[in-house]
């Protein structure tokens, strides 16, 4: 089994389970937040977005979240982050595939939301226009972001915290982060994942 298929399990992992489960894929992640450079880092099946690794402080969960309608209004949505994940990378690559269909917007009313935090669309870089394998997303929240790399069977996702340094005492940034997960996504995708 190349990574976790029970939902059930999604959102209640510990590091132990992880490291006993998929020590195989701990490399990985390690290369991803390896000298701080990422807050955390994920590897994730890409049909199902169930994890292969992940580290300590990410969980994509499903939860109410209060929001603001047009009329000032407040009322409680509900926020799937897998589904907003899977509906994010499904939405750019419709959008870079050329058929016009895309949108960078996800059914959620809360927006673009993983790991309970709120992210805005930066940019998709897509290397093949046959094939989203190699293509990127970026992502940006308030004092940070994400990268995410599409391969041929996984997400791979790094995270970063302007307010949190790295081992060299910069803060971390996201050319820092997306070479980090940048690179692990070409060496992935080269083994044909």
């Amino acid at each position: 089994q190349m990574c976790i298929r029970d939902r059930s399990t999604w959102g209640q992992f510990s590091e132990q389970f992880i490291k006993i489960q998929m020590s195989g894929w701990d490399a990985y992640i390690n290369l991803i937040t390896g000298d701080n450079t990422c807050e955390w880092g994920a590897i994730l099946d890409l049909s199902s977005a169930m994890p292969c690794a992940v580290s300590p402080g990410i969980n994509l969960t499903v939860y109410q979240f209060e929001i603001e309608d047009e009329t000032g209004q407040k009322q409680k949505v509900q926020v799937n982050e897998v589904q907003n994940l899977l509906e994010l990378v499904k939405n750019y690559q419709e959008i870079t595939g050329g058929q016009g269909k895309g949108t960078t917007r996800v059914s959620s009313k809360a927006g673009i939301r993983l790991n309970n935090q709120k992210y805005f669309f930066i940019s998709y870089n897509r290397e093949n226009p046959t094939n989203p394998a190699g293509s990127s997303i970026y992502l940006k929240r308030e004092k940070g972001g994400l990268c995410i790399i599409i391969t041929n069977k996984l997400l791979v996702i790094g995270s970063y915290n302007e307010e949190k340094d790295q081992n060299d005492g910069k803060k971390q940034s996201p050319g820092d982060c997306n070479l980090r997960v940048e690179s692990v996504g070409k060496v992935l995708l080269d083994a044909n994942y």
